[in-house]
């Protein structure tokens, strides 16, 4: 699966199950594997946040020992949060991509920090969402 096709099980999550704003996906790229994350509803009176994450291996790899319940966690206003579920493809293909989902930090805090600590990277990659004064 190429870019193209990456790219696309993105839209499409965004698209199905994330109603997505602040609507920028932000992507990281380390030792050739790259993550991509979008953030989904993340409105002030929201109980459940959520986050679509697609994971692309490039053609030479696979995504074995990615758990995105351990390996991830949300940060926001001094609090530390794991996720609380992942819906999605399963662990061990070139290619995975789901819904991240966590308990909403109430109230809601400017800024969020996305962290994903993977097995053999030395430091997390950092996803932020600043919020400013927006408002729905």
């Amino acid at each position: 699966m190429g870019n193209g096709k990456f790219a696309l099980i993105l839209a499409v999550l965004i698209s199905v199950g994330v109603a997505a704003w602040p609507s920028v996906t932000q992507k990281s790229v380390v030792q050739g594997v790259t993550v991509a994350v979008t953030p989904g509803n993340l409105s002030p009176d929201a109980t459940i946040w959520d986050f679509a994450v697609a994971y692309d291996a490039g053609a030479t790899r696979q995504l074995k020992g990615d758990e995105p319940l351990d390996q991830f966690v949300l940060l926001g206003d001094g609090r530390r949060m794991k996720p609380l579920a992942w819906e999605g493809d399963k662990d061990g293909t070139k290619h995975r991509a789901g819904v991240l989902k966590f308990i909403a930090i109430q109230p809601r805090p400017k800024e969020l920090e996305l962290q994903l600590q993977r097995p053999a990277e030395k430091q997390p990659r950092v996803f932020r969402f600043v919020f400013g004064d927006w408002s729905a």
